[in-house]
């Protein structure tokens, strides 16, 4: 029997939260081309999406505590395309209104869907969105380039029972006896790795309670002090409705500016938030917390998410148009400190979530201020191909992701601070932000207005969607 992919503990996440709240956490990819592509061209790359990773599904274990596995679905979503034009100035509504909206299901399908609409100066707009669960950034954005150069494939493809649509499990194999003993062996697993995890917890947490000296870290680091205690954040976003702002640069452009202050593309993109951030109010005087998304995947991964995340503490080491290196040291510590294998106590715990009631690890997962004041998601570069579709070239693609189904009479929200995505294709780098405190960023508006301030402050050149 081929080897079975289960569901892994980068996918955890978003799995409790659709549990647990009714949530989605949908991804979307937007491309803005100035002309419409040909027809038969956009159903080819709908179709060769089917084709890839995008196009899986769910099957929940037969066997309580192990962990839920993946197939590759024998159905996909039909291309959607607008009967009616907009405006350019409708872009924004259009593209968010699908973010919003569409309907995506991990088990029953579709968990992507590709959609377009004519804009009225004669441009055309593309939006693929994908469930989050099924798919990492960087995973879907190499599904969209490799159905867009004809390469698509998804290791899972011939992996047990496929299903239909409707979720019902037309497969034997799926009900096999064999396949019923890898549940209980994998539930077994479960049991042994979660008690691995507490372990490890325990024992990262004896590190990090060592005496600052133990562990060579300076006085006055600025992970020894405080961050200002916040209002929650239900309050701070009575709406649960983020505002957005997207950038497009040329990345050469970008480059330069990063080395002439003595950093790289991505320190200059993390200083370019924290700088937002602290011109909004929101630090209070305080440290800030960024988190930044690492790329985890090996070769012939067939994971669908395979990302980490590091954390830096930034006090008062940068200045808007100042000194990158700091940044660039701190962020070299992070990410060395991942490599060697140091992770947060809860990252150890994963395996024991499965193992638990929703209800007690909701309560201990909001519990405290982990949660970070920005996360700064760089998807990496991409080759040019990403913009073409039929020989029309896009003038810019851009990536972001949201929640869905977020109740704003609910404590429970999605994000705090501010949260971006940024993806080079070809010479170009687009970059989009969500401002989720509503306080500090009360509308789109305010958002863009403080990032021109410190994209200007940089002494950068740039085009404001």
């Amino acid at each position: 029997m081929p080897a079975v992919l289960r569901m892994q503990p980068e996918d955890s996440t978003y799995w409790l939260v659709r549990e647990a709240f009714g949530w989605s956490v949908v991804l979307q990819i937007v491309w803005r081309f100035p002309a419409h592509p040909d027809a038969a061209d956009l159903a080819a790359f709908n179709e060769r999406l089917r084709a890839g990773v995008l196009n899986r599904r769910l099957i929940r274990a037969g066997v309580p505590i192990a962990r839920h596995r993946w197939v590759h679905a024998n159905f996909a979503p039909a291309l959607s395309i607008d009967a009616a034009a907009i405006t350019s100035d409708e872009i924004e509504t259009w593209s968010g209104a699908e973010l919003y909206s569409v309907p995506l299901d991990p088990e029953r399908g579709p968990a992507w869907r590709l959609r377009g609409v004519a804009v009225d100066d004669g441009g055309f707009v593309l939006s693929l969105t994908a469930l989050h669960l099924v798919a990492d950034g960087r995973t879907m954005v190499n599904a969209a380039v490799a159905a867009l150069d004809g390469t698509a494939a998804d290791p899972l493809s011939g992996v047990g029972a496929m299903g239909s649509f409707a979720g019902v499990d037309t497969g034997s194999a799926l009900r096999s006896v064999g396949l019923g003993l890898r549940d209980t062996v994998d539930a077994l697993r479960q049991v042994a790795e979660a008690g691995r995890g507490v372990a490890l917890a325990a024992a990262t947490l004896a590190r990090d309670r060592m005496p600052l000296a133990a562990r060579d870290r300076p006085s006055g680091h600025p992970s020894t002090q405080l961050r200002p205690v916040k209002a929650p954040a239900h309050l701070r976003s009575p709406r649960a409705r983020c505002s957005w702002a997207t950038v497009s640069v040329d990345a050469a452009h970008w480059e330069a500016v990063a080395r002439e202050h003595g950093g790289t593309a991505n320190t200059l993109f993390i200083a370019v938030l924290a700088g937002a951030l602290r011109s909004s109010g929101y630090a209070d005087g305080g440290p800030l917390k960024l988190g930044i998304p690492v790329s985890r995947r090996a070769d012939d991964d067939r994971r669908g998410n395979a990302t980490a995340g590091v954390s830096v503490r930034l006090a008062d080491e940068l200045v808007t148009g100042g000194d990158l290196a700091p940044l660039r040291g701190l962020c070299k510590e992070a990410f060395e400190r991942l490599s060697a294998g140091q992770r947060a106590a809860h990252v150890h715990l994963l395996p024991l979530v499965s193992l638990l009631p929703t209800a007690l690890v909701v309560r201990a997962a909001t519990a405290g201020s982990g949660m970070p004041d920005a996360v700064a998601s760089n998807l990496g570069d991409f080759a040019g191909q990403l913009r073409e579709v039929g020989g029309v070239s896009a003038t810019a693609v851009a990536f972001r992701g949201i929640a869905q189904g977020v109740d704003p009479d609910r404590t429970y929200r999605f994000g705090d601070g501010l949260q971006s995505w940024a993806i080079r294709s070809g010479e170009q780098l687009t970059f989009s932000v969500a401002a989720f405190d509503e306080q500090c960023f009360p509308g789109s508006g305010a958002l863009r207005g403080l990032l021109c301030g410190e994209l200007d402050g940089w002494g950068l050149e740039y085009r404001m969607w």
